[in-house]
């Protein structure tokens, strides 16, 4: 049974980074709260805010999706390598 539940993790997870004409993306989570600071699926939420999927479970996504007070949809941003990401924190950083 653990074998199975591996393959069915790796699966969504390869599910969650594609590859097209514009390079790799990825999947993440876009939540909008309709009150500053309402709590669901164990975070804090405020205005609008982007969570890769890999960071959530299948039920705190769907949570999110069925959650009155939430407006949360799935959407495909550019992968940015590792160091592309933190060379970025660093220019705002230094600015």
């Amino acid at each position: 049974m653990t074998s199975a539940k591996n393959t069915l993790t790796a699966k969504r997870a390869a599910s969650r980074t594609r590859t097209d004409q514009a390079g790799a993306t990825r999947q993440v989570l876009q939540v909008i709260s309709k009150r500053d600071g309402f709590r669901r699926a164990g975070r804090e939420w405020s205005g609008t805010t982007t969570v890769p999927l890999d960071d959530l479970t299948d039920e705190q996504i769907q949570q999110l999706k069925d959650e009155p007070m939430l407006v949360a949809f799935e959407v495909d941003v550019p992968d940015e390598p590792a160091d592309q990401a933190s060379t970025a924190d660093t220019a705002v950083d230094q600015v």
